[in-house]
Parts: structure tokens; sequence; C-alpha cells
């Protein structure tokens, strides 16, 4: 919630998840170095060929704020294949810009559908009690990943 306010109040633009983590796309791939990383449980880089999908998360707050209680909250998100199955990697929807996506997501990801995002987005600037507007959106999908 403090994030919240921040970006209402004095308009900054927060790290992803936290100040440690970072996630980098590339023409190689994505590199994300973070707590989970770092402790072994996830490998730092992942090629395209091991991202299965690319979208929008919007969900109610895991942990209510202390004034306003209850709200929503919205992440964008990777899936990628780890040695023990896909993985989900979500990151601060402030990363990226919905009116100025990376364009290598578009270059590696074939079929991107923007549109798709748009209406997580929709949802997600309904307002912070729209919990009917819960709900992930594909932008992405590998072929063949269910």
């Amino acid at each position: 919630m403090l994030q919240w306010l921040k970006r209402i109040f004095f308009r900054e633009k927060p790290a992803i998840a936290s100040s440690q983590d970072e996630l980098r796309l590339s023409d190689e791939g994505l590199s994300y170095t973070g707590s989970m990383s770092r402790s072994g449980q996830w490998p730092e880089f992942w090629p395209w060929a091991s991202v299965c999908e690319f979208g929008i998360s919007v969900h109610q707050a895991i942990y209510p704020d202390p004034w306003f209680g209850d709200y929503m909250e919205a992440e964008w998100f990777f899936t990628v294949q780890h040695s023990e199955g896909p993985q989900r990697i979500f990151f601060d929807i402030e990363y990226f810009s919905i009116d100025d996506l990376p364009i290598v997501l578009l270059e590696k990801l074939p079929g991107f559908d923007k549109t798709a995002l748009l209406a997580g987005w929709k949802e997600y600037r309904a307002g912070l009690r729209n919990y009917e507007g819960a709900g992930q959106w594909l932008a992405w999908q590998k072929e063949g990943f269910a």
C-alpha cells in the first residue's frame, strides 16, 4: 500500500518486487536476479525457448492495508520452464508501460495479443475495490503449453 500511496502523491516509479529483485529482457532471453535466484531455487537466466507464457494478473492483495483494508493489485508475469516444472515470475505492474511495451516481447513471442493485456489493464484501472475484476489475461502462450 505504501508503494500505491507513493505513486499517487509523488508519482515515483517503484522498483520491481523489491530493491533487490531485477528482471531484464534481451534478445537472448530474460534474466532475473532476486531472492529466489540467489537461494539457488531458480536459475538467473531463461532463453526465450523456455518462456511459456506472458500476461497480467489482477488479484486481491495478499496483505490488507492497515488503514484501508483489502484492495486489488496487478502484476505482470512470465511463466518459464524450470527443472521442477513451470514456474511463474511475478513483477510490479509499473515495470512496463501498457502503452510502451518492450519491442523484444513482440519480436520473441509470435502471436502476441496486446488486446488481452488491455482487458486485464481495464479491470485493474477500474479501482482498488473491483473484486469482480480479478483474473489473469495471457498476451502470449507457447504452442502446446496448457
